[in-house]
């Protein structure tokens, strides 16, 4: 190696030797700064924390005073107090008491647990980041003296709006306090409220900010989770405005709620709120309610513009969905003297009618008769109800009524229903019912009103069955009263009146069997059973007596006979038993003078109606079966209907 070679060889070495050895002595440097800061920032803070480290009164004083400064309750401790400075400065204090100078809130605690913030050590000061109350038991009554705590929010809430002293509370700081598997027992106007396995915190540095609450918690047998966040809650404590929303969760309710809260005198909130259910029976149970009405009242859902104040609410703009069913409209809940008030207007394209008879009793028992199972109705005394509810169209089973107006009013737990107006089968249809308990059981007063009705169709849908048809005309007014529908029946009492025109009577041809009766008469007997009847006019009335009702004036005319009747309906028994005579007459159904006539009755059960004609007569008119009659009967002395 040349000699100017060896020489740049040893000037390179020389300088990379004197580069790594400042770097040695550069981060030797950072190290000895950063290990030098640390250990003057720990005597700093052992100087800082010297008075506490060695003296628990002087921390638990310093604590206390924080607490009560912030919150305005009497501290109280009775375990070991600790501190700690890693991972951070923290204070742990065993068995500590918070009470309000009234002594209706007292909380007591098995661990309180307190992170410190670091810098204001620095400077000798114990400031409280965030707390825990661990397994804490809150005791609130509320029939006693109201809560007397002037901490940091009630200092806000005493100062006037926009002033410098409002400004000054709202600076106040405050922190993070959170609560583990806790309970609470509340009092209330005598009576007592339970909440427990209470896991909670409350997010709220600053007076004057944002504050966060969420919780969950065992409140009636159901875990609940809710969220509270006020934008301006110091505006809040001083009865002003303040943007809020809220939400709670669980498995019978979910509500939401967002909008404009305000407390104090004018005490209200007004937003959107909305909210969904299974079951909106267990979903009030929650909340210490029960449902106003019959019904399941399943799969709910609502969303509406709401205004709430502390004794009434208005939902508007309502979208409601429940028992499959969708309404829109209004409703609104009032509290007078301790008793709800619930009014409302809603529309609906279609309304099934099952869901709100599903706590109807049942008619029938497995034996055909009627059922003798106890009523047991809901209690509905909780409430006072006006509803009024537009259908376009609404359906009961088979049974179909347009342009429906319903009229639900509930008193007293009496129940009257009125269907003001409605179309069905090319009529119209007016109804009431009320419902009241009486003597262990139910009382019942109905009343119905129709015009024009196609009661073929009616009666296919209602029955299954079409035994007559034509313009139904009808009013009935009933009343009952029993424990169950059997003695319900056996108690009927009232009066209808029925009036049918331009129809038929199915399964009798009376024209055919009259004009045929000179001729063959045994064979008219069988053509009586046959074909239709076409009909011009019947009518009847009906009068009610212990479940029987007595069939007065029966009367019926069409081309080529003219029919008077007479009999009973037992409604106790389910049975029918009619007597009548079927005369000739001309095709405007004008009795002939002189006119052959039949006689024949109509009895059975409902569900097995027989018709049977006067064999007798029948075989008198028969030349060849006439001697087979015992010659001592007299002749029958029935006449044909008078015109």
């Amino acid at each position: 190696m040349s000699p100017s070679a060896e020489r740049d060889r040893t000037i390179s070495e020389l300088r990379r030797r004197g580069r790594f050895a400042r770097a040695l002595r550069s981060g030797w440097t950072r190290f000895l700064a950063a290990a030098l800061a640390i250990l003057v920032g720990v005597v700093a803070a052992a100087a800082a924390l010297a008075p506490w480290l060695f003296s628990p009164t002087a921390l638990l004083d310093a604590i206390s005073g924080q607490l009560q400064t912030s919150s305005g309750l009497y501290v109280a401790t009775r375990g070991r107090t600790t501190l700690s400075l890693t991972p951070r400065p923290h204070i742990s204090i065993q068995g500590v008491a918070f009470a309000d100078r009234n002594g209706a809130l007292i909380i007591e605690a098995d661990q309180l647990h307190g992170v410190l913030k670091l810098f204001p050590l620095f400077a000798g000061r114990l400031e409280v980041d965030s707390l825990a109350l661990v397994r804490p038991r809150a005791r609130l009554d509320l029939d006693q003296k109201p809560i007397d705590a002037p901490g940091a929010a009630a200092r806000a809430a005493a100062t006037r709006p926009a002033t410098p002293e409002a400004q000054k509370a709202d600076n106040v700081r405050l922190g993070v306090i959170a609560i583990v598997d806790g309970s609470l027992r509340i009092r209330r106007h005598g009576q007592d409220y339970a909440a427990d396995r209470i896991d909670a915190s409350l997010d709220w540095r600053r007076i004057g900010e944002a504050a966060t609450f969420t919780a969950s918690f065992d409140w009636r047998g159901e875990r609940l989770q809710t969220v509270l966040w006020v934008a301006r809650p110091a505006m809040l404590l001083r009865g002003e405005q303040s943007v809020a929303t809220a939400r709670l969760d669980g498995e019978s309710v979910r509500l939401e709620a967002q909008g404009v809260a305000q407390t104090g005198l004018n005490a209200r909130f007004y937003g959107h709120v909305a909210g969904s259910s299974p079951s909106v029976r267990q979903a009030l149970g929650v909340f210490g309610l029960s449902a106003p009405l019959p019904g399941p009242f399943g799969d709910a859902q609502f969303s509406a513009q709401a205004y709430l104040g502390p004794r009434e609410a208005q939902l508007k703009e309502l979208r409601l969905f429940i028992d499959g069913n969708e309404f829109a409209g209004a409703l609104g809940l009032r509290r007078d003297d301790e008793r709800l008030h619930l009014t409302g207007a809603l529309k609906s394209d279609f309304v099934s009618l099952k869901p709100m008879l599903s706590d109807a009793p049942a008619l029938l028992a497995p034996d055909g008769q009627w059922s003798r199972e106890a009523f047991d109705p809901p209690d509905l005394s909780g409430a006072d109800v006006d509803m009024h509810i537009d259908a376009a169209h609404a359906r009961l089973g088979r049974l179909t009524i347009d342009d429906a107006a319903l009229d639900l009013t509930l008193r007293d737990g009496a129940l009257d229903l009125a269907l003001t107006q409605a179309q069905a089968y090319r009529g119209k249809i007016k109804a009431r019912a009320a419902f009241r308990p009486a003597d262990g059981g139910l009382s019942v007063h109905a009343s119905a009103q129709t015009n024009g009705v196609d009661a073929g169709a009616l009666l296919w849908d209602a029955f299954g069955k079409q035994a007559i048809g034509g313009a139904l005309d009808s009013t009935v007014a009933l009343d009952a009263a029993g424990e169950n529908m059997a003695t319900l029946m056996r108690s009927l009492s009232g009066r209808a009146t029925l009036g049918l025109s331009e129809g038929e009577i199915a399964g009798v041809d009376f024209e055919r069997a009259l004009r045929r009766l000179e001729k063959r008469p045994l064979a008219s007997a069988q053509d009586i059973r046959s074909g239709a009847s076409p009909l011009e006019k019947a009518s009847a009335t009906i009068a009610f007596e212990k479940g029987v009702g007595v069939i007065e004036d029966g009367l019926a005319r069409g081309p080529g006979f003219a029919l008077a009747f007479t009999g009973a309906a037992n409604f106790s028994e389910r049975s029918l038993s009619i007597k009548a005579v079927a005369g000739e007459a001309d095709s405007a159904g004008k009795p002939r003078d002189k006119g052959l006539h039949i006689a024949f009755e109509l009895a059975g059960g409902w569900d097995e109606l027989s018709l049977t004609p006067d064999p007798q007569a029948f075989i008198r008119r028969s030349g060849a079966a006439a001697p087979l009659l015992p010659r001592d009967e007299p002749a029958p002395t029935a006449e044909p209907p008078a015109p």
